[in-house]
């Protein structure tokens, strides 16, 4: 293993002699007391003078031509003051909810109304919102040329973007070749050949999509979004209005989740905020748009679905040779499709390798980054047909990916979950329940993630100030979207400057406060938080200076000693020391630099280092009604350093709920007769509740990194990729026979049992 270089960003590493007194502990978050005491300002909340509402016409057919839109029914209705249309006559519509018109209204019911009212008339044409009819000969075409793919902070940080021209409405994305996948498996001694399913799941956000959009004259506005990316929504609006980005303020003060959806102004299926811009404009009054949950299913953004063909090629002593897999999957009228990682990057001793991926378009919404995207879906089909193979082979999964996974850390990993999940134990009991044909099974699945990015570079711009009185401040005008980022930017400022965490006030959630990244990608600590130390490293340099002219040392001599600052011979305190200072006190501001290119662990042929992560879960199945209970999730992850325990636990959990519902509850169903989507609420679009999460073991494996001045990686994302293949693979123990499409429910594990006969 290569070691960390002793100097990142001309700063001393953080590095494995580095004893930190409030990075690296379990912190209360700062934002804490204002959700509890119900303080903390939401988009909604948000009520400017004059404030008007506004509603969107959406389509109501899947596909069609436009012919015509009236909205004078919606402007002769009093309280209307301003309605524009969003599309055009002749042009096309192609997926059900899409932007027709919008208007704005002085109460929310007469917004709605006037929506209502507004007569459009579309010529319906034939649309297909089904991965197999898309596939079908003849089948009608969602978009007549090609298309190009929209990209956002939340994708996958290393796959190109795609290129492939459209065929039909099937578009390939890059492929993955390493080796000579057919020879290796025309010569296998044992192949193993399946199909696996995932479907469309929506992110789901607590707080839907909304945002109000408020003019200052003709060339200025502030928006107030609930968004990931507060300086994307600045430049979207900026560009979409003819604006100079320092004319437009957007503010962000809390958020109720995103999960790759809200990157925009816009929702990915909508124009809203162009809508709310224009409504204001012509209003010359703030207008406030606010998604519902049908618009939030339909609009919003999905995880793709993927149908993918996995092909294991072995040795009969247990050792892979080949490993293929053919996908398809649909993002609606978008694209991303993609599988991740996983079986390219992830069981590298197989030397022949190869992942094909195919956007297929539907008429239906957009898909848009969710969480790790295209992980999940490669993290299913891979992990789950390992087992399988290893069924067949007569070998423990675990040893099977051990044997075939060179990354150290993971490997590691692999160890230390197999000790605190008592795989072998449970793998025992599961194969002695089976055995006895008990109603009640347990099972036990392991399965692995990989992520890659570790920041962005010269992005992210911290101010530190100290003023004369002693007080310390932080700003940057980062979204803290539910992770944790302003008590992260506390801890690292009062680390430097040997304060409390209470001690540092820290300003975000607004443009105005300094260039940030946008939260996706697991990037957002690792751009953040070394920006803050070196504007933190900048203050302490200025403050020692300032002492020392005072007291008569040379600045060498200055340096903190605990909590206080000897200078030579003298003591000082905080304030004392603050107290030199001259009445504008100390401002800087710091930028991390690039990610060292020379990192330990990279990516095969892809020059960059790699964050690992296990997670092992078992489950209990009714044999009997085909329910499927996971009762426990150990996680083993390494994301660096850890800058607070409790706020990367909570990321974990999360990911694990969320990867929980992949596996076992969540499907997006599609009415193939209208082309509307049929669950699309939280009443019928089956999510988690609390009392169905299982126990939940964290742990974490500490990584020096030189990526960054803090060693900071993100977890956000790696932590959701195995879930729902941990929990495929233990069913697959429980069970004896898999299930091979997600979500697991009871009707697809009966019909499953009744292929028992298909066991290894």
């Amino acid at each position: 293993m290569k070691k960390p270089p002793a100097t990142i960003d001309g700063l001393p590493a953080w590095g494995p002699s580095f004893r930190p007194t409030v990075v690296g502990r379990p912190t209360d978050r700062i934002d804490g007391p204002a959700k509890v005491a119900g303080r903390a300002v939401y988009t909604t909340h948000v009520r400017p003078p004059g404030l008007l509402y506004g509603a969107i016409v959406r389509a109501k057919v899947a596909a069609g031509i436009v012919e015509g839109i009236d909205l004078s029914p919606a402007t002769k209705m009093a309280g209307v003051r301003a309605a524009i249309p969003l599309a055009e006559p002749g042009s096309r519509i192609r997926f059900a909810g899409q932007d027709l018109a919008a208007v704005a209204a002085t109460t929310p019911e007469i917004a709605r109304a006037a929506a209502a009212a507004v007569e459009v008339r579309i010529a319906p044409a034939p649309f297909v919102v089904d991965l197999d009819a898309a596939l079908a000969d003849g089948a009608p075409r969602v978009h007549e040329a090609n298309v190009a793919e929209r990209r956002t902070e939340g994708d996958d940080p290393t796959e190109a973007a795609a290129k492939g021209t459209v065929v039909g409405n099937v578009r390939p994305l890059p492929a993955f070749v390493t080796g000579d996948v057919e020879r290796a498996l025309d010569r296998a001694d044992v192949v193993f050949d399946a199909t696996y399913e995932t479907p469309v799941v929506t992110h789901c956000a607590l707080e839907p999509h909304a945002l109000t959009v408020a003019w200052d004259g003709d060339d200025a506005m502030t928006v107030w979004a609930s968004t990931q990316s507060i300086f994307s929504v600045r430049d979207e609006m900026a560009e979409v209005f003819g604006l100079a980005p320092a004319k437009v303020t957007v503010i962000c003060e809390h958020l109720g989740g995103g999960f790759g959806a809200k990157f925009g102004a816009s929702a990915p299926g909508s124009r809203m905020g162009y809508a709310a811009g224009a409504l204001a404009r012509e209003a010359k009054a703030p207008v406030r748009l606010v998604l519902d949950r049908r618009e939030e299913q339909e609009v919003t953004g999905h995880r793709p679905s993927s149908r993918q063909r996995v092909r294991l090629g072995a040795t009969r002593d247990g050792s892979l040779v080949a490993i293929d897999v053919l996908a398809h999957g649909s993002a609606g009228i978008g694209t991303g499709a993609g599988v991740g990682r996983n079986a390219a990057h992830i069981y590298t001793r197989c030397p022949n390798r190869r992942v094909r991926a195919h956007d297929v378009f539907t008429h239906a919404g957009p898909g848009t980054a969710m969480r790790a995207p295209g992980h999940p879906q490669g993290a299913f089909a891979l992990e789950l047909a390992l087992d399988e193979l290893a069924a067949h082979l007569g070998k423990d999964p675990l040893d099977l990916r051990i044997a075939h996974d060179p990354h150290p850390v993971r490997r590691k990993e692999y160890e230390i979950g197999r000790e605190r999940f008592s795989w072998d134990a449970r793998r025992a009991a599961a194969k002695a329940a089976r055995e006895e044909g008990a109603r009640i099974r347990t099972g036990a699945g392991v399965a692995a993630s990989i992520w890659g990015d570790f920041g962005r570079a010269r992005v992210a711009r911290v101010t530190v100030t100290v003023a004369r009185d002693g007080s310390v401040a932080v700003r940057n005008g980062v979204q803290d979207i539910g992770g944790g980022i302003a008590t992260v930017l506390a801890q690292v400022v009062a680390e430097v400057l040997h304060r409390d965490v209470a001690d540092v006030t820290v300003a975000y959630g607004r443009s105005t406060l300094g260039r940030s990244v946008g939260s996706g990608g697991s990037q957002t600590t690792s751009s953040v938080a070394p920006a803050a130390r070196v504007a933190a490293e900048k203050a302490k340099q200025a403050l020692f200076e300032a002492v020392a002219e005072a007291v008569g040392v040379p600045a060498a001599a200055v340096a903190f000693d605990g909590p206080s600052i000897r200078a030579g011979n003298r003591v000082l305190s905080f304030a004392e020391a603050c107290a030199f200072l001259d009445d504008d006190g100390i401002e800087v501001t710091g930028s991390r630099g690039p990610t060292a290119s020379d990192l330990p662990f990279p990516f095969p042929g892809g020059g960059r280092a790699q964050i690992g992560g296990v997670q092992f879960a078992a489950v209990e199945v009714d044999t009997w009604t085909g329910e499927v209970r996971c009762t426990r999730i150990t996680a083993v992850h390494d994301c660096g350093r850890v800058m607070n325990p409790k706020t990367t636990e909570s990321q974990v959990a999360g990911g694990i709920m969320m990867g929980l519902g992949y596996a076992l509850t969540e499907i997006r169903h599609m009415d193939p007769t209208t082309g509307r989507v049929l669950n699309a609420d939280l009443e019928r679009y089956k999510l988690p509740g609390f009392g169905e999460l299982p126990e939940i073991d964290v742990h974490f494996v500490p990584v020096d990194t030189p990526a960054n001045a803090t060693g900071s990686v993100g977890i956000g994302e790696p932590a959701t990729i195995p879930t729902a293949a941990a929990v495929a693979c233990a069913v697959f123990d429980a069970l004896g026979v898999a299930v091979r499409r997600l979500p697991i429910t009871p009707d697809a594990v009966l019909a499953a049992l009744s292929r028992e006969e298909e066991a290894p």
